[in-house]
């Protein structure tokens, strides 16, 4: 596992949906902003791209980010975080296994895993992963019609049983972000929320003094 890796309490994902020049300059623009605006960890998640296209707009986010103190997580693909030089990887399980996905990025890389229920998150304790993702804990535009909402009891109990970190996802917002900090997230991912907010440094802030109290 990667050292002194520690997870900051609110996780951005930077979600493309289409490929074209469009999308992808939003995104960037959008990691941009927010490392600008102080988060330190954001995830890209660009199902649409192909990974040539990916392994450039991830390689842009890498270099952008490289004066500030904010690193990248690709999300499914490990060779495009490898070829980025991006700080890790999220994996979900019908992705790269996670002892291949370290062997390929390395004991310094960053790896998340995603699971979906207490079983998936015991039987993940001797994965060589960073963090576990839990959810969707709330419903989500973004999952919609994959999966059931777990939440907040759900997501307690898989913080209790979790030998790694965890990270809440799906459908969270400013509002519900202090509940799932409660239930022993060390983090949320946030992306409709991001998305639709008109100052998101503001939010950023808003979301950084929450998890504060």
């Amino acid at each position: 596992m990667s050292e002194a890796f520690r997870l900051p309490p609110l996780y951005p994902i930077v979600d493309v949906r289409e490929e074209s020049p469009d999308a992808i300059e939003r995104a960037l623009a959008l990691a941009v902003e927010l490392a600008a605006a102080g988060v330190t960890l954001v995830q890209l998640r660009a199902k649409a791209l192909a990974a040539g296209t990916m392994t450039a707009l991830a390689s842009r986010m890498v270099t952008a980010f490289a004066a500030r103190d904010a690193r990248v997580i690709v999300n499914d693909r490990a060779d495009v975080a490898l070829a980025a030089a991006a700080a890790g990887v999220h994996v979900g399980d019908e992705d790269l296994p996670v002892f291949a996905a370290r062997e390929v990025l390395g004991p310094r890389a960053i790896i998340g895993y995603s699971t979906h229920s207490t079983e998936d998150v015991l039987a993940a304790a001797s994965l060589p992963a960073d963090y576990l993702g839990f959810g969707p804990v709330f419903d989500t535009p973004t999952k919609a019609g994959v999966r059931e909402p777990r939440g907040v009891e759900r997501l307690a109990a898989a913080c209790r049983a979790s030998a790694q970190p965890v990270v809440a996802i799906g459908g969270v917002t400013l509002a519900t972000a202090p509940l799932c900090w409660r239930a022993g997230a060390a983090s949320v991912a946030v992306i409709s929320d991001i998305e639709r907010a008109h100052d998101r440094a503001a939010l950023v802030r808003a979301y950084v003094e929450a998890a504060a109290h």
